[in-house]
């Protein structure tokens, strides 16, 4: 089907996401920093019962709980897209260039070290073996892991998908979009745009992010 594969992307990215789910702008605000407004005992995480106040992040909070102590950190909540340098795009207030404590233009190992899945690729990303990370590092850190996140972004799309085929036939009812995908069943209309009323794979599948 031809359409515009920005409203498809955004739309489709919203309902399959899976390591890294669309959470809307306000729920994202809510949940940045250690002081968020989720965060009532204010002891800098969110436990499940604080979680509970979003629904989508409580849907999500075993997903995100990444070391299963049943607290999210500050490392482990959904951040804003336009916010993030490791693992997105640009570095902004609240990304990974806050991090930078000392103000010298790079990440060092300590600084790094309080996002721990960035800790974690540090050699890997300091490519010069300096010691330190700058954002060029960053970026072709974030190229170079690219096709990897496509493709497993592309396994769970499909994995979604055969879930919500019931009977197998290679296309989703709207009775099986509604009983297995209800956040999609609002858009149902829009995505099939030749009122057969069935969605494919090609209808719903989201586009690569350039």
């Amino acid at each position: 089907m031809n359409r515009s594969s920005l409203y498809v992307a955004a739309l489709a990215a919203f309902v399959f996401a899976g390591a890294a789910v669309a959470v809307p702008s306000a729920d994202a605000a809510a949940q940045q920093g250690p002081r968020s407004r989720l965060d009532a005992n204010q002891d800098g995480v969110i436990s499940r019962e604080e979680a509970a106040k979003l629904p989508r992040l409580a849907e999500n909070f075993d997903r995100l709980d990444k070391n299963r102590d049943g607290k999210l950190d500050a490392s482990e909540r959904p951040q804003r897209r336009g916010g993030r340098e490791h693992g997105g795009r640009h570095g902004g207030p609240g990304g990974v260039g806050a991090l930078d404590a000392d103000g010298d233009g790079r990440i060092s190992r300590a600084e790094a070290g309080k996002f721990p899945r960035l800790g974690e690729s540090f050699d890997r990303i300091d490519r010069n073996r300096d010691g330190y990370l700058v954002r060029s590092e960053l970026r072709a850190h974030h190229e170079a892991e690219r096709p990897k996140h496509e493709a497993e972004r592309a396994k769970r799309f499909d994995e979604h998908f055969a879930a919500a085929d019931l009977n197998r036939d290679g296309k989703l009812s709207k009775i099986e979009v509604e009983e297995k995908m209800p956040r999609l069943a609002r858009s149902f209309a829009f995505y099939d745009e030749d009122r057969d009323g069935f969605l494919t794979r090609a209808d719903l599948k989201p586009m690569p992010h350039r």
